[in-house]
């Protein structure tokens, strides 16, 4: 007699495996002395989190939960294997692995979780099927919401503490990351996803809604990066300086 395998530990397992392959990845990043290994090891404790919450009751569907953070993540492996066609990815990755500007920490995880959830989630969206027939998904979406805004402090300590003492300054420095880096800022930018995702899904709206979820990270990039005032943008330029002799590269820790 063969037993059905449990689906809530199946999901455990699938989700284990993507919070397996980003700390991989990070590790890899980190050895290399490469900035995208910030967000890489910040995506696998923010899925880590989303895992221990899958079936504590919150949501209606942690099957489509679940399938969601699948196709999420297949999205970020694309623009880290160098495969996705994304200018977005393109010139966010260029900014943080560069030399000039300089990135600070806080902005490397910024910059590419702005990316990541700007453009990469509403084609997510559609690759998960958001709109299948049956109850709507929202409930769920806006459940993961509340779990990666609750997380945000956590992690922003665990940066600090992991890569450098500096993000902190960084993050007082005239709030310039609440666009993203708030509990009311991920509720934001993953509300514009749905939305644009519903815009993808319309013939007539399409093409439109492309070409703003790929401009849009880049917007926010270069008004951090070189910002209108020029004294703020020189203040920048020379906090990144002084940051970068505290960052630091810590040693592989695969499976911890």
């Amino acid at each position: 007699m063969t037993i059905a395998a449990d689906p809530a530990a199946l999901r455990r397992q699938r989700l284990g495996a993507v919070i397996n392959e980003l700390r991989r990845r990070a590790d890899e990043l980190e050895t290399q002395h490469d900035g995208r290994c910030v967000f890489t090891r910040t995506y696998a404790r923010m899925t880590l989190r989303l895992a221990d919450c899958l079936e504590d009751g919150r949501f209606d569907n942690p099957e489509w939960v679940t399938s969601l953070a699948e196709a999420f993540v297949a999205r970020y492996r694309a623009a880290l294997d160098g495969t996705s066609n994304s200018r977005a990815w393109k010139e966010v990755f260029a900014a943080i692995t560069g030399r000039r500007p300089r990135t600070s920490v806080i902005e490397d995880l910024v910059f590419a979780m702005t990316a990541h959830i700007v453009r990469d989630l509403p084609y997510a969206l559609r690759d998960a099927d958001f709109l299948a027939p049956g109850p709507s998904r929202i409930h769920d979406f806006h459940a993961v919401n509340a779990i990666m805004g609750e997380a945000l402090e956590d992690i922003q300590a665990d940066i600090s503490q992991r890569y450098s003492p500096a993000v902190k300054v960084f993050d007082r420095l005239g709030k310039r990351y609440d666009e993203i880096l708030t509990g009311y800022g991920i509720r934001l930018s993953r509300g514009m996803a749905w939305y644009n995702a519903m815009r993808l899904s319309d013939p007539t709206s399409r093409s439109d809604a492309a070409r703003s979820i790929e401009e849009s990270p880049l917007v926010f990039m270069r008004n951090v990066l070189s910002p209108k005032l020029w004294p703020i943008g020189i203040m920048l330029r020379a906090m990144r300086v002084i940051a970068s002799f505290g960052r630091r590269w810590p040693a592989a820790e695969s499976g911890t």
